[in-house]
């Protein structure tokens, strides 16, 4: 496991120190340890990683049981991860929920780039630790697997996002059209979803965007759509989103920014991936959609 360089105050940070550098993420401290840990805190770390962060704000015995364990089993993850007790562990836990569901002008008081220095640095260093953070997250089986599923033409694909990430949601579906067909936005509109659910069922792919403060409709969506049968792929910023209880692949990415607004920079890369995943998969399928693609543009508008 490689050594953390430590910051005695926060005058000797650097201009460009970012959450990457912060230990008291408790995530961040799992995904170092996780290699170093014996079988059985092992298990207790994936069951955390996998149910975070409520599994950790269950009573210890509760978690321990939830997880397989003994309680001492627990606590000794709990110290590896560098807490003094399980209450420090949990008190950690709920400070990171605070900071998820705070208003942005909380989060701008609390995370803007210090005056006099590189402002401009810091902000670009912090928006590449999130996304490295995201691609770090990633189980990449969990990632093979929903590649494999929207590179399948026998499904069909809606993609669906809220306030913020509907543009991303958009983006998404553009290149799947291109690249595999059959892909749909569904749009803000919640009065028209009946009208799809309605068709959806265990060859559909349905991908949500939901990040905080979560929506209801997304959180709904996403039930209905597991109830048809679909198979639900969510990119969020927590795994305790409302929609994850839905959801059979979830992909978290930071979306903190530097200042009053949250930043949709890594779930863009996270997306990014998956459509050149799914372009890679798709082969020689994607060459031939492209070349006919091509030929309907010179035919309709008379140039590339």
């Amino acid at each position: 496991m490689p050594a953390v360089r430590k910051v005695k105050n926060a005058a000797e940070k650097p201009a460009g120190h970012t959450r990457q550098e912060d230990d008291s993420n408790v995530q961040a401290r799992l995904a170092r340890a996780l290699e170093d840990l014996t079988p059985r805190e092992r298990r207790v770390g994936l069951y955390l990683r996998d149910h975070y962060p409520v599994a950790g704000l269950d009573p210890l015995p509760r978690f321990a049981t939830s997880a397989g364990v003994s309680p001492q089993t627990v606590l000794r993850l709990v110290a590896k991860l560098g807490f003094a007790g399980y209450r420090e562990f949990q008190d950690q836990l709920r400070a990171e929920l605070l900071s998820e569901h705070a208003s942005p002008l909380g989060r701008w008081v609390a995370h803007r780039p210090a005056e006099g220095g590189d402002w401009l640095g810091a902000f670009g260093a912090h928006l590449a630790a999130n996304l490295a953070d995201a691609f770090e997250r990633v189980v990449r089986a969990d990632f093979e697997a929903a590649a494999a599923l929207l590179a399948d033409k026998r499904s069909s694909v809606f993609a669906a996002g809220g306030r913020f990430t509907q543009p991303i949601a958009r983006y998404l579906v553009r290149h799947l059209q291109i690249v595999r067909g059959k892909a749909e936005e569904i749009g803000s509109l919640t009065a028209t979803w009946p009208d799809r659910l309605l068709d959806f069922d265990r060859r559909t792919v349905a991908v949500i965007y939901d990040i905080r403060r979560y929506q209801r409709d997304a959180t709904r969506l996403a039930e209905a759509a597991a109830e048809q049968g679909a198979t639900v792929i969510l990119f969020t910023d927590s795994r305790s989103a409302p929609a994850a209880r839905s959801a059979r692949y979830v992909f978290v990415a930071p979306v903190e920014g530097a200042g009053a607004w949250d930043s949709s920079l890594a779930l863009f890369g996270l997306t990014e991936a998956l459509i050149a995943r799914v372009t890679e998969l798709e082969g020689g399928g994607t060459a031939d959609r492209l070349g006919r693609l091509e030929n309907l543009r010179s035919k309709l508008l008379g140039g590339p």
